[in-house]
């Protein structure tokens, strides 16, 4: 399995969906962490889309999140001051170095 470490953001409603995912798996008595919820979900999604495309609404509903502005440029910034922490982070490691 790959590993990926990198903060993603992720809208405030799929979060509430991935821990209420999250929590249900944890009822079920599986050893589920963040990750594994949200694994779980995107996997669920990608199989019932390779069973049974989606239909005009879903892909509607897609456009429409893109189309957005005001939530893709909050992910996105969120995204960018976390490569921004990481690139402090590095350059303050190597001047401590010298």
């Amino acid at each position: 399995m790959t590993i990926v470490k990198k903060t993603v953001a992720i809208h405030p409603i799929f979060d509430v969906y991935v821990r209420k995912t999250w929590s249900m798996l944890i009822d079920q008595g599986f050893d589920a962490t963040y990750s594994t919820a949200l694994n779980y979900m995107l996997l669920g999604q990608i199989l019932s889309l390779i069973e049974q495309p989606y239909s005009k609404k879903i892909h509607n509903d897609l456009q429409s999140f893109l189309s957005d502005s005001a939530s893709v440029e909050e992910l996105n910034i969120e995204d960018y001051a976390e490569n921004l922490d990481s690139l402090i982070e590095s350059r303050k490691k190597n001047q401590d170095m010298k």
